[in-house]
């Protein structure tokens, strides 16, 4: 049983990591460097996560959750004309506001590839954005022949896709661009509900 204390310390330590790895990157973070930034000695580290990439598993399940859980806010939007439009502008905000979470996310999708651990967490960070998508369409008005996993899969892609270009290329048009998959989104749903 992990006692209160111990439960702090290892959020802490996660807290940490989130930032040494945001700030400068998995190959040049260290144990050592994420320890100081924790406050704690870096064998306490090791205590909770054996190797690097077990801190960087837990931190990626870790801000997962948190994704998740801020995307619940598009459960808040009241259904209208302009939802789909409304709820395209969370994810694209989450981009200005936290960057370093998207770096992370990419940085993380990139090691787990190199390892089955990874693939897992991979995997399962998807099924939870899958889930999350699949409740915010809920929303909507939406038959049985809609495969809402398959929308939820293509909404992934396309928000972390986009989510890239957003950061990489100062020319991106985000407003045209999230606008275009808005209306795409809503011809899709037209069509389906005719």
């Amino acid at each position: 049983m992990i006692k209160k204390n111990d439960g702090d310390t290892k959020a802490k330590i996660i807290d940490a990591a989130y930032k040494v790895l945001a700030d400068i990157g998995h190959e040049k973070a260290s144990m050592k460097e994420i320890a100081k930034e924790a406050g704690v000695a870096q064998g306490l580290i090791n205590y909770y996560f054996p190797s690097k990439e077990d801190l960087l598993f837990e931190l990626f399940h870790t801000e997962t959750n948190r994704y998740c859980d801020a995307m619940k806010k598009i459960d808040e939007i009241p259904l209208s004309q302009t939802f789909i439009r409304d709820a395209l502008k969370i994810p694209m905000e989450m981009v200005n506001s936290h960057p370093e979470w998207h770096r992370l996310r990419f940085e993380l999708f990139a090691i787990g590839l190199r390892s089955e651990k990874g693939s897992q967490e991979i995997a399962n960070s998807l099924q939870s954005g899958r889930e999350q998508a699949i409740q915010s369409m809920s929303k909507l008005t939406l038959g049985d022949n809609v495969n809402k996993d398959a929308i939820a899969s293509i909404l992934i892609a396309i928000l972390d896709g986009l989510a890239l270009q957003q950061m990489t290329d100062p020319e991106f048009d985000r407003d045209s661009v999230y606008g275009t998959v808005a209306e795409l989104l809503e011809i899709y749903v037209a069509v389906k509900n005719k």
